[in-house]
This record gives C-alpha cells, structure tokens and sequence, in this order.
C-alpha cells in the first residue's frame, strides 16, 4: 500500500497541510499575476490590491500647489428643472427605466452657445399621474436660460424607448444632427438648420429584426472616421436580450444584465453620400459576447488611426486596434484592460501628461473606478490605487468626464454615482477628483460646491455654458429627478486656451484630430476630439487647456486625414476657431 496512505485509506495531516499551503500559495501566484480584473470571479469580490515595486514610491511625491474647483448649481434659473424623469415603478422595476440615462451637447443653431438634450421615456407605473417630459431639447439662450424647443425643431416623435444619445455632423455641413439609441427603436434626424428630419430608413440605419428574438437594445453611440474617408462612421453599442413584454423580465431581481444574452454591437461605414453600410462583420468588432453600455473611440497606438473601446457590464471589456484595412484586432487581453467587471462609463485622457491616452471606466459599488495607465506599445498598468482614486469605491459610477476645471494645466476628473435602483437610495454622491500634477488625485467631492449632491445619477457630459473657456458639467438624473446644471465658478489667476476646430479634408466636426499645446515652461498637454464617451452620453466637441501661470510656446494639430498644422504666437485667455 502507498506509505503516503494511513491505514483507513486517508492522507495523513502533514500531508493535507502542506497540499494546502501549496494550492494556496498557486492561487496567490495567479491573483499576483493576473490581478482580479483578468478573473471574472475574483473582481466581484474585491479590486486589484497589488501594487508594482515601480510605483510604491509614487505616493510619496509632493502635489503640486494648485487650486482646488468650485461649481454653483444653477439648474432652477436656467430653467432646466422643469424637465422631469419618471419615477421607477418601484413595486415592480424595469431594466429600462434604471439603465437610461444619456444626454447630448452640442451647437445645433450655429449661434455659437452649445444646447442640450436629454432622453426620457414613459413611466412604467401604470397607475401614475406624474407629469414625466418626453426626450426633449433645450436651446442654450445665451445667459445662462434655456428653452424647450423640441416641438418645433422636429423632435416630438421619438420611437421605442431611448437609452443614449449623440451629436455629430454625418453629412459633413456644418450643422449638428443627432443619433438617439434606443430599446427597440433607434434613429438618425439630419439638421435641416431650423428643424430636424428623421432620415433612419433613407440612411440605412433601421436596426429592425437584427439582433435576433429581441429587438436591439441600443445603449450608446460614438462617432469616429475610422477609415481615414473624410466622413464620420458610427458604432451602435447593444446591450442584451430583453422584452419589454415578458412580464418575467421584470422585477428587482432582473435588473442586472447576468439573466439576460448579450447583443451583437454594430459598425456602419458611412459612404459619404449620407447612407451607412452594416460592415460589422467584415471590420471584426462586433463585440462578441459582450453587454455594451458605452464606447470611445481614441487613437490608443498614436499611429493617427482611431482604435475602439467598449465598456461592457458583467463580460470582457474590448479594445479594438485599427489595422489600417478597414478591419480591427481586438487586443484587450494584450494591452491588459479586457478587465470583467460592471463597466458602465468609459472615457479617455491623457491624465499624467505623459503623451499617451490612458483609460477609465466606471464600475458598481465596491469596484471603484478603474484608471488604465498608457506607458505606449500597448502596454497599459491598473493604475486606480496608486493615482488615489479609491474613494470612487463608496459609489456605483456610471457618467464620467475628464476636464482641467481649475485651469492648472492637468485634467481633474468627475463621476456621476447612483445604485442600480434602490426605494431608499444610498451612495448616491457624484464624485469629484482634482488632479495633484503628480499622477495622482485628491477627492474634492467636498470642497467643490455646496449644492444638493444626492441624485441617483447616470449621464454626464461637459459644456461651456457661457462661451467664457470654462468646462461646467450637466448631470442626468433617474427615478423622479431633474438634470443638474453646474456652473463652474472657480476663481483665480491662471491662463486658459479653449479651441474649436473645423475640418476640411477631414471630417468637419474633426472627430479624431490631435492637438498638442507646448507652453513656455516646456509641459506639453495633448488633447483629442471626440463623439460619444462618459455613460450614453456626448460632450462639447471643443477642447479645453489650463496653462497655469504659462503661455503657449506652440500649437500642432495632427487632423485625420493626416495633415499636420502647427500654429505660433497663440494668444491666451480666448477661445479659437481653427480650420484645417
């Protein structure tokens, strides 16, 4: 008999305690290795704790001095709380009503003051007598009030139940159009410059009977020339499998996206005469098995063509790179952020000034924010603890934005918060994050402003109300509430640039284009345009740079179809509208 068997056959203590040891010490290696954001278990559980001997050091630098930001909420004077959400039916919930919640900014009159619109759908209660607004676009009138014209630009008739929401300019003439996604719906409405025409069917963008038993529950777009033609292409992200008529479908118990199958996501090519084509699946990002809530499209590999992330709820976040072809390699496992866990908003930015994009993304209590640093190559770290962003762990996070709102010349960082769905919400603090200069940041949540911060929120996205070169922030607020409209009201000496940019060759929004500011001090600060990003949202397409105490040295602007210009002698303090 085997000498390592006692007599009834069972291993022997020593044996049982040193078989464990090692089985834990194996566990212990692969976790070291791989983190729990590579473990679809594991990151449910608990965020990546380890921190690499290269950055231990990190904590210890000194922030820079800096001041902090101020924003004072002037939601009830510029006339936007007189939009209303529907409350959630909270005897028996819909995935719907707690998943929506995007908004889109942009110019859509050419008076040079940026609007706003706002999804909304029908209350779920059928025994509600609430007054709850329909989607609705706000007209910015120019001192600090807006104005509902959603009647009269065309907008009254939006179909299915609207999720997302995007501006950008498909046909290249300068006018703001729009894309809505929605739950059984979705639509592109072309900007006639006075109204609005809905042009799905004529475009080729009617998503009907092709996402299989169910119909496309569209979440989010984003916008991109990905193939360098000159016109703006469009990445439809689809969530799961869900049926607005399947009584089992309802319930607190179906709120989260693990009972339900994944949708295919869509890429449609424009063809420049304002028609798409479906070309999914011969470009390979059709995000297979994953449940999309939100993307951004970047160039990551700084080769000047925009690669793809998409953030996907309970499966594998994706990073798509551009082969140049027409096609993409989907490399998150490579680039280490195929991470697993509830990714709700994804943004970008070049956070530590390092001149590579980094990554975030929002996640559900307990997970925090996970912060990718880019070092280049494709080679990203897990940067969350060690930048101090562990605070974001007390809130489920959805919208989020990068911005330099203090003027320093480094980006600060906000996160819209709220639960999934909650009759007695908790957690509900919209985070704000100052930037120390040092590839770290502060929790201003605090300091930041007194207004009322406990709305169960989800969109998020930036806009210079007043055209002065300050970036101020909307907010989207679920189960009953209104937007927030947050007035940046900080104060102090520092420069600032604001551009505007408007291609030729290039599509005309200039999605994609590249600018790298150098200021007198030699800190250089890139910054890229995009369309679609935060949480189902879309922010100004404008670029915002602090400058400190510093003036710009000089300007180049990398577009997309490859030219690049470069601009001396840039006055600061101003806004400039520059053309490719």
């Amino acid at each position: 008999m085997d000498n390592q068997l006692m007599n009834n056959g069972t291993l022997p203590t020593k044996v049982k305690v040193f078989g464990t040891l090692f089985l834990f010490a194996q566990l212990l290696f692969a976790i070291n290795n791989y983190g729990p954001h590579e473990l679809p278990v594991l990151n449910l559980v608990f965020d990546e704790p380890w921190i690499s001997a290269e950055e231990t050091n990190r904590n210890a630098l000194s922030a820079e001095a800096g001041q902090t930001f101020t924003f004072e909420d002037i939601t009830k004077q510029a006339g936007l709380n007189n939009f209303k959400r529907a409350k959630v039916n909270s005897s028996n919930p819909s995935y719907l009503e707690v998943m929506a919640g995007g908004m889109a900014v942009g110019d859509v009159d050419g008076d040079d003051y940026e609007d706003i619109f706002f999804i909304s759908m029908p209350s779920f209660d059928e025994h509600s007598d609430e007054t709850v607004s329909p989607p609705s676009l706000y007209k910015n009138m120019g001192d600090s009030t807006f104005k509902d014209i959603t009647e009269e630009m065309g907008l009254s008739d939006i179909k299915g139940y609207a999720q997302g929401v995007l501006f950008f300019d498909y046909n290249n003439d300068g006018r703001q159009d729009l894309y809505i996604a929605s739950y059984d719906g979705g639509q592109l409405f072309r900007n006639n410059g006075n109204t609005f025409t809905d042009v799905t069917e004529v475009s080729g963008l009617n998503l009907k009977g092709l996402c299989g038993e169910y119909p496309c529950l569209s979440a989010a777009a984003s916008a991109a020339d990905y193939n360098r033609d000159g016109h703006l292409d469009l990445f439809i992200v689809n969530n799961v499998g869900w049926d607005v008529n399947n009584p089992e479908h309802y319930g607190e118990r179906q709120l989260f996206p693990a009972f339900f199958d994944a949708q295919e996501s869509f890429l449609f090519k424009s063809n420049g005469d304002g028609t798409f084509t479906n070309v999914t699946k011969e470009s390979g990002v059709n995000n297979e098995g994953g449940k999309g809530l939100s993307a951004v499209w970047l160039d990551f590999s700084n080769n000047g063509w925009p690669d793809l992330y998409v953030a996907n709820d309970l499966s594998r976040n994706r990073l798509y790179l551009n082969n140049e072809d027409g096609t993409f390699a989907e490399l998150g496992a490579v680039a280490k952020v195929n991470e697993v866990k509830s990714s709700m908003g994804v943004n970008t930015a070049d956070f530590n000034n390092s001149g590579s994009f980094d990554l975030v993304t929002t996640n559900l209590e307990g997970s925090m924010i996970s912060l990718f640093r880019n070092y280049g190559d494709l080679r990203f770290d897990y940067a969350t603890n060690y930048s101090g962003l562990n605070p974001s762990r007390r809130s489920s996070g959805w919208g989020i934005e990068f911005a330099d709102f203090n003027h320093s010349g480094h980006l600060d960082l906000v996160m819209a918060a709220g639960p999934v769905w909650d009759v007695n919400p908790t957690g509900t603090e919209n985070l704000f994050f100052r930037n120390q200069g040092n590839g770290r940041f502060e929790d201003a949540t605090h300091s930041s402003g007194t207004f009322q911060n406990n709305n169960v929120s989800r969109g998020l996205a930036l806009i210079d109300i007043l055209n002065n070169g300050k970036p101020d922030l909307v907010i989207s607020n679920i189960d009953g509430g209104s937007p927030q409209l947050l007035l940046n009201s900080t104060q102090n000496q520092n420069h600032w640039l604001k551009l505007k940019l408007e291609g030729t060759v290039s599509n005309r929004d200039a999605i994609g284009a590249r600018v790298t500011l150098e200021q007198t001090d030699g800190h250089i600060i890139i910054q890229e345009v995009k369309a679609g990003g935060s949480y189902q949202s879309s922010s100004t397409k404008s670029l915002f740079f602090g400058l400190g105490k510093e003036e710009v040295k000089q300007l180049s602007i990398r577009w997309p179809s490859g030219h690049t210009q470069n601009l001396k002698d840039i006055p600061v303090d101003t806004t400039l509208h520059i053309i490719e």
